[in-house]
C-alpha cells in the first residue's frame, strides 16, 4: 500500500527559522511502526506541500488548532478513495467528531496498534476506532527524520525518555491523554536513539525529564559519554536541587523549559504551585550562571489577571533578563479541566478549534474583556521582541548562548509582526459569528 502521514497547517503560519525547526517525532514513529513491504511519505504541511498522488491509506495528525485543516483534508483524501485515520491529541480528546471525517480514529498512542490499523486497512475491514491507552514505552522504536521525501540528519532531534505526568494542571491534558503513571525508556533505548539520530542536539519531548532522580542520573551520565547537547522540559525543582542539575550540565545541558506560567504570587499559589515566585528568580540564575538557557513559559488571561499583568510581567522578564519567554493566551483546550469548567460557567465563546492556538482568545477572561487581552498581550510581545527588548537583554546571553538567544528572539519578533493583522481577523470574524448567533 502506498501510506501518507501528514502533520497539518495552522491558521497561524510558522516563521520559526528552518535551522530552529524541529522535526515531526509522531510521523516518524508511524513510519518507524508501518511493516516494510508499504511505501511511506511523510509530509509536515507547514514546510512542504502534499504530494500529488493516490494514496491507499492517511493518517493524520490532530492537535486543536490543525483539526480543521485536518478536517478539510480528510474529506479530500476520502472523496479521491483514500481511506483516512485520525489521531494524536485532537482525536483521542474528541473521538465522536473525528469520526464525522475520517473512515477510523486512534485515541490513544500509535505504538501497539498501528500496525493493526495498517494491516486491517490492507485486508479491508478498518475498524472505526481503536483504543490504545498508555502502552508500554519500550515499544517505541528507533527513528530516522525525513523531510521532503528525503532522509536527513536534523540539526536539533526529538528524542522521547518517558511519558505520563503525575501532575493534573487544569490547562493542561497530558494526564488524560498519556496517563498519570509516568513510564520510562530503557536508558540504553534512549543512548540508542540519540546515536540513530545523527544530530549533535537533542530535545527531549518529556513533560518532566527530572521526575525521577535514579533514572535522570542514569541517563545523563550516558548522555555525557555521547558528548551532545542538549534541552529538555522540566519543574523549577530540577533546577534547584543542585546535585541533579550538575550533572545535568556536565552531561550537555544547554536549555531548559520551564512552566512559570504567572510572576503574579497569588496565580501561583492558585495553579498550586509549590514554588514561590523567589524560586524562580533562584532558577533563573542559577541556569545563567552554568551558561543554560531558561525558557520561560507564560500565561496570560488567569482569572487572577487584571490589566496590570502585562506590564508587571514585563517588568519581571526584563529585570531577570529572562533569555526566551513563551508568551501565551490561557486556551482551553477540549479535554481538560480548564475547558470543563469554563463550559459550566458559559464563558467559551466559540468552538472553532483553529483559533485555539496559545495566542487567540476564545473564552471571555474574569479580570479584563477579550479585547483588552488581545491588545495586552500584544503589547507585552511588541515590547519584550522588540530590537530594542532584545538589545536590552543580549549582555546578560554572552556567556550563555547569543546565537541561540538571537534566532529565537528574531523569530519571536517577525511573529509579533504578524500577530496584530492575525487579531484583526480574527475579530472580524467574531462579530460576524456572534451576529449570526452560530
Amino acid at each position: 500500500m502506498r501510506v501518507l502521514l501528514v502533520s497539518p497547517r495552522s491558521v497561524f503560519p510558522d516563521v520559526t527559522p528552518g535551522w530552529l525547526r524541529i522535526p515531526q517525532m509522531s510521523l516518524a514513529i508511524l513510519e518507524a511502526l508501518t511493516p516494510p513491504q508499504h511505501d511511506v511519505r511523510i509530509v509536515e504541511e507547514e514546510v512542504e506541500q502534499i504530494p500529488d498522488g493516490e494514496w491507499d491509506l492517511v493518517g493524520i495528525s490532530v492537535m486543536t488548532a490543525t483539526a480543521p485543516r485536518a478536517y478539510e483534508l480528510a474529506r479530500r483524501f476520502r472523496a479521491r478513495g483514500a481511506k483516512v485515520v485520525l489521531g494524536g491529541v485532537h482525536a483521542t480528546v474528541l473521538p465522536d467528531e473525528g469520526l464525522r471525517y475520517a473512515d477510523a480514529v486512534v485515541v490513544g498512542e500509535a505504538e501497539g496498534v498501528w500496525q493493526k490499523v495498517v494491516d486491517d486497512c490492507r485486508r479491508g475491514r478498518l475498524e472505526r476506532v481503536y483504543v490504545n491507552i498508555a502502552p508500554e514505552i519500550s515499544r517505541v522504536p528507533l527513528v530516522r527524520y525525513r523531510m521532503g521525501g528525503r532522509m536527513f540528519a536534523p540539526r536539533v532531534a526529538p528524542v522521547v525518555a518517558s511519558r505520563g505526568c503525575p501532575n493534573n494542571c487544569e490547562f493542561c491534558c497530558v494526564h488524560r491523554v498519556y496517563g498519570r503513571r509516568v513510564r520510562r525508556l530503557p536508558v540504553e533505548r534512549v543512548v540508542a536513539q540519540v546515536e540513530a539520530s545523527g544530530a549533535k542536539h537533542i530535545i527531549f519531548l518529556d513533560d518532566n525529564l527530572g521526575v525521577s532522580r535514579r533514572y535522570a542520573f542514569e541517563l545523563f551520565r550516558r548522555l555525557r559519554q555521547l558528548r551532545v547537547r542538549w534541552s529538555a522540559q522540566v519543574s523549577v525543582r530540577f533546577i534547584l536541587d543542585d546535585e541533579l542539575f550538575r550533572a545535568a550540565v556536565r552531561s550537555g545541558l544547554v536549555g531548559l523549559f520551564v512552566g512559570v506560567e504567572s510572576v503574579d504570587p497569588v496565580a501561583l499559589r492558585r495553579l498550586k504551585k509549590s514554588v514561590p515566585l523567589e524560586g524562580y528568580v533562584k532558577a533563573i540564575r542559577r541556569c545563567r550562571n552554568h551558561g543554560v538557557i531558561f525558557h520561560a513559559s507564560l500565561i496570560f488571561g488567569l482569572d487572577d489577571d487584571k490589566k496590570d499583568v502585562f506590564r508587571k510581567t514585563l517588568d519581571f522578564v526584563m529585570r531577570h533578563r529572562l533569555p526566551s519567554v513563551s508568551a501565551n493566551v490561557l486556551t482551553p483546550y477540549p479535554g481538560t479541566a480548564l475547558f470543563d469548567r469554563l463550559m459550566r460557567q458559559r464563558r467559551i465563546v466559540h468552538k472553532n478549534w483553529a483559533y485555539y492556538d496559545h495566542t487567540t482568545p476564545v473564552y471571555r477572561p474574569a479580570g479584563m474583556s477579550m479585547e483588552e487581552l488581545a491588545e495586552g498581550y500584544l503589547w507585552f510581545r511588541k515590547n519584550l521582541f522588540s530590537i530594542g527588548g532584545i538589545l536590552r537583554r543580549l549582555p546578560a546571553q554572552m556567556r550563555v548562548n547569543p546565537v541561540i538567544y538571537l534566532g529565537m528572539n528574531a523569530a519571536y519578533h517577525r511573529t509579533t509582526r504578524l500577530m496584530q493583522e492575525h487579531y484583526r481577523r480574527y475579530f472580524a470574524w467574531l462579530a460576524r459569528h456572534q451576529r449570526s448567533g452560530a
